[in-house]
């Protein structure tokens, strides 16, 4: 059992791990483009796609997801409990909110598949394909993206009610802490779909 100053410090961890600027990096050091004067002004592999093209947004992309798989491993390693999935949260506030970058980053989608692959990996692919057909039918990223928080909180919800445990538990509040956590990054993205202003990728 780990106690308070121990997921404290893990989350601060985790916080920082989700601060790593990949998109800002990247398209800095291999095209001299500052993505928050592109596009969207987003740090995440969307803008990267818009601005800079597929090869540096995989790259982006890629990197982001391994930023959640690896940290949530690593908490599974060193916590015994449900808790450390504060921690795991803390990482997609990272990400979306880094200290580098005064607080303005990506949406925190790709940390957030990341994660969701290492705490249940069965209903992640099934939320990633959700993810992929309406990216690839209606060519509206932000859909796509809470598209995904969407389908894995309610996959999670009928995990836990079919198969009730305090790990289940655990896993279905922090689906939908994402899930709240995605759709306030993307406000603004809601309200140009329902202005017909969003952009298409």
């Amino acid at each position: 059992m780990y106690s308070i100053m121990n997921l404290l410090v893990l989350t601060i961890i985790g916080y920082l791990v989700g601060t790593i600027p990949t998109g800002f990096v990247l398209t800095k050091f291999m095209s001299g483009i500052d993505l928050r004067a592109c596009g969207s002004h987003s740090t995440g592999a969307t803008n990267v796609l818009r601005t800079c093209g597929k090869k540096q947004a995989l790259f982006t992309l890629a990197i982001d997801a391994s930023k959640g798989v690896i940290f949530s491993l690593l908490i599974k390693l060193l916590c015994d409990n449900q808790y450390g999935l504060v921690a795991v949260f803390a990482c997609i506030v990272g990400h979306a909110f880094p200290i580098w970058l005064k607080f303005k980053g990506g949406k925190g989608v790709a940390t957030s598949a990341g994660i969701f692959l290492t705490l249940s990996p069965l209903f992640a692919c099934v939320s990633i394909f959700i993810w992929a057909f309406i990216a690839k039918v209606f060519k509206v990223s932000s859909v796509a993206s809470m598209a995904l928080g969407i389908s894995f909180a309610v996959l999670t919800i009928y995990g836990y009610f079919v198969n009730s445990t305090s790990t289940k538990l655990g896993v279905m509040l922090f689906a939908i802490s994402a899930l709240i956590f995605l759709t306030i990054t993307h406000i603004e993205n809601i309200k140009r779909l329902v202005s017909g202003r969003e952009e298409h990728v």
